[in-house]
């Protein structure tokens, strides 16, 4: 092998660890924020099914904390909610950007990944990268699957829910009722962009 064929490989591999490396922490960053967000739900469905219990543990646990022992409410649950979109808002649209740059870097992360197997007789640098593309009908296209369809379906419909629930039997004051909407109005247009881009990326 010719030096420049030598320094060409080098730098090829190097670029190939280096990006998969990234790749791996792209994966873990949308791992959490899929956990971050089921918790982030798991709590407005407990705001839903209870606001008054709700309310009634957050004051108790602020007054608990500033040593207040009056009885009345330092924290309007309409708030809390509204801070608890405004969350799920954030996660949401940063989860949908992660799931979608983590795709985009598998399909590249297959372009070096087969230079470099090419110069060892397909014998390296295949494990990762053609292991996943290579099981994507089994546990990985189930797992993807869960990423870009499953998951958004049920997003979709608790969104729908959370709705359906502010404008028939949440007690909130008019105007957050309006800022809720709006911020489940944003989550939803997020949610049309990601499932769009999916589609373009199949």
């Amino acid at each position: 092998m010719s030096n420049g064929k030598a320094t060409q490989l080098e730098v090829l591999s190097h670029h190939y660890s280096e990006t998969f490396g990234l790749l791996k922490a792209d994966v873990a960053k949308r791992d959490r924020l899929f956990l971050y967000i089921l918790i982030v739900i798991f709590a407005l469905l407990l705001y839903m099914s209870a606001p008054t219990a709700m309310s009634t543990l957050l004051n108790t646990f602020v007054r608990s904390q500033l040593g207040d022992k009056s009885e009345t409410d330092l924290i309007d649950v309409s708030f809390m909610g509204a801070i608890l979109l405004l969350v799920l808002l954030s996660l949401s649209h940063t989860y949908f950007q992660t799931v979608l740059h983590v795709e985009r870097q598998y399909n590249y992360v297959y372009q070096p990944e087969k230079q470099l197997s090419q110069h060892f007789d397909e014998l390296a640098f295949i494990r990762e990268g053609t292991f996943y593309k290579s099981h994507r009908r089994k546990f990985s296209g189930w797992t993807k699957a869960i990423y870009w369809w499953l998951f958004p379906m049920l997003f979709l419909l608790f969104n729908i829910i959370w709705l359906i629930f502010l404008w028939g039997r949440a007690q909130a004051p008019f105007a957050y009722k309006i800022v809720d909407t709006l911020i489940s109005l944003s989550i939803l247009i997020s949610l049309g962009f990601y499932l769009l881009a999916l589609i373009k990326n199949e």
